[in-house]
């Protein structure tokens, strides 16, 4: 093989030969489009099935946790542990799974704030009284007044499929990092 400055010496051309060769040689280069990023969107996601059952609360606790801890997530893990539990057992008692008999839990961070994002999927399309629901006074035992009470905010939406077909809904619930936890 010809060292570089012989094989790029044919190809130079004259006004670029006026100035002294020292090491030409090839230059490669790969240009990578991607999508933008829409703001307030998770960049990555992680997700798993949870079969509906006495058990859905604990592995939703235990899995959470799991993977915020893997992933250090910065805000405090067990109360997102226990709100991943309190959407995926909300999901269980007046939602419906799906043909498998299981809800799918997806976490995510949002890259410019580091909020978590906990969802839900079932099978059900409807979530009567949801308005409502965000509107009760914040309790602090159990369910969703558990999960505003965190501070974390609440929203739903419709689930379709890439054809445009409704098959559920998905029930997320939006956790920011507190100045304390992230310093």
């Amino acid at each position: 093989m010809n060292p570089p400055t012989q094989q790029c010496a044919d190809s130079v051309s004259s006004a670029e030969t006026a100035a002294p060769l020292a090491l030409v040689h090839p230059v490669s280069a790969t240009v990578c489009l991607t999508a933008l990023q829409a703001e307030g969107v998770p960049r990555s996601e992680w997700s798993v099935e949870l079969l509906v059952n006495a058990d859905i609360r604990r592995g939703a606790r235990m899995r959470t946790r799991t993977r915020l801890t893997v992933s250090r997530w910065a805000g405090n893990v067990e109360t997102a542990a226990r709100i991943a539990a309190e959407l995926a057992d909300n999901a269980a008692k007046h939602g419906q799974p799906f043909f498998n008999g299981c809800v799918i839990l997806r976490l995510g961070t949002i890259p410019e704030s580091g909020e978590l994002v906990i969802r839900v999927d079932d099978a059900n399309p409807v979530f009567s009284g949801f308005e409502e629901v965000k509107a009760m006074p914040r309790g602090v035992q159990c369910g969703l007044g558990f999960v505003q009470h965190q501070q974390a905010r609440l929203d739903w939406h419709v689930l379709q499929d890439d054809d445009g077909v409704v098959v559920g809904k998905t029930v997320k619930a939006f956790l920011p990092v507190t100045e304390t936890e992230a310093a």
